[in-house]
């Protein structure tokens, strides 16, 4: 009767520390995306002000066909630039977060 009662409680533990690991798989991934959320708020913030109706010499409607293929490659280079850094930083922060043993 021992015998089985401490394979139960053998068991049980064996669930509990299955549990916590899933458990702390959950968290990790709730971590990468929040992480991922805030950076997205950060590129939206930076998009917003590009955005606003300012008077600036990038807002003036372009003259020459040159002058229009310019305006469209500076607005593609903000574009990608914005979404490169918003991936680099995410990566930045999700390998401080494994360096600090947060992630694994």
């Amino acid at each position: 009767m021992d015998k089985l009662r401490e394979y139960v409680d053998d068991t049980e533990d064996y669930i509990n520390i299955m549990l916590d690991e899933k458990q702390n798989q959950l968290l990790q991934m709730g971590v990468m995306l929040t992480t991922a959320t805030v950076v997205a708020t950060a590129g939206i913030a930076v998009v917003s002000l590009f955005g606003m109706n300012i008077h600036i010499d990038l807002m003036k409607d372009p003259e020459t066909p040159e002058e229009a293929r310019i305006k469209n490659m500076k607005f593609w280079e903000t574009t990608w630039g914005t979404v490169a850094g918003c991936v680099a930083i995410y990566l930045i922060a999700i390998y401080a977060g494994k360096k600090s043993k947060i992630l694994q």
